[in-house]
């Protein structure tokens, strides 16, 4: 089915941060306080009112290169889509179903509707393709994203929060009640604080279910990692903060019986590798103290090519 555009009536716009969690991962699902990042790429999302009234949804979804790479038709009566059976169809209809369980009033006149997304990264890279669409669609439903987010693809919400986040949060679920705090996270070594893309995405389904699987007194885990976390924030010198993440690695790593990504992919590196968010996958944080080019020039042989200074990356207004 062709989109039929006559007239525009109305053209609303949302916009949404991709993410990091720099500590707390995994824990966070059972109260840790977490330091998570919104980056400087994101996710916009366009939603424009049509005169035509055919009970229609036009969505299309453009990756980081200006390209579709999803181009679907809903009825808006009750969102099946009515174009297409893949996977990715059956979720964002899902979505949508879900937006108007919270809010009743949502597309339920009878105007055709245009949507446009627009990634700011590849989806591969594990930034937050699904959050930043949770939370551009919440505030275009008018509902609560954490809601949205629990009763579809489920997590602990840090990464709806760092979408709407102007700089560093700690996030926190306290009774199962997401609270964010605003924090000025602006390490004074953050030139020597870089970002790698391994090249492989995690699924943060499947790392969650392992993690269920492992731990059922998880108390002292979490009481280290709050202490690391404060630690970091109140952080000064880049030594200091190489020994906190090693820490954080390594309880971790004996908490879950999984591997350092250090060990894993950099035992020959001199600086700290630190997991972001779930293991396995994704980006990681390193620490510098030398050139940058050297860097580069070690990541390079181990077939990393996609690599961000802080300031290339990370979000503050």
């Amino acid at each position: 089915m062709k989109l039929k555009v006559t007239a525009q009536n109305n053209v609303e716009s949302f916009y949404g941060h991709g993410k990091l969690l720099i500590t707390g991962e995994y824990f966070v699902l059972d109260g840790a306080r977490a330091l998570a990042v919104p980056t400087r790429f994101g996710q916009g999302l366009r939603v424009t009112t049509l005169h035509a009234a055919e009970n229609i949804l036009y969505w299309v979804a453009l990756n980081n290169q200006n390209k579709p790479w999803l181009n679907l038709v809903f009825d808006t009566t009750d969102f099946t889509c009515i174009n297409s059976k893949q996977e990715e169809a059956d979720r964002l209809s899902s979505i949508l179903q879900a937006a108007r369980k919270l809010n009743p009033d949502f597309l339920t006149g009878k105007q055709d509707i245009a949507v446009e997304t627009r990634l700011e990264f590849p989806n591969a890279w594990g930034l937050g393709t699904s959050s930043t669409l949770i939370y551009c669609l919440a505030n275009w439903a008018n509902v609560d994203g954490y809601e949205l987010l629990k009763n579809t693809i489920g997590g602990s919400g840090y990464d709806v929060a760092c979408a709407g986040a102007d700089e560093a949060i700690i996030y926190q679920l306290k009774n199962h009640f997401p609270v964010t705090a605003p924090v000025r996270w602006q390490p004074v070594f953050k030139e020597h604080l870089f970002f790698a893309y391994l090249g492989k995405k995690q699924l943060s389904s499947e790392a969650i279910q392992y993690y269920k699987t492992k731990l059922h007194d998880k108390s002292y885990a979490i009481f280290e990692l709050n202490r690391i976390t404060e630690a970091m924030l109140k952080c000064q010198d880049l030594a200091s903060f190489e020994t906190l993440v090693n820490e954080h690695e390594d309880l971790v790593a004996y908490q879950l019986k999984m591997t350092k990504v250090k060990e894993r992919l950099f035992d020959d590196y001199v600086g700290t590798v630190k997991s972001l968010g779930a293991w396995g996958g994704d980006f990681v944080m390193l620490t510098n103290s030398g050139g940058v080019d050297d860097l580069k020039a070690c990541l390079k042989e181990k077939n990393i090519s996609i690599v961000f200074g802080w300031d290339e990356l990370i979000f503050s207004k």
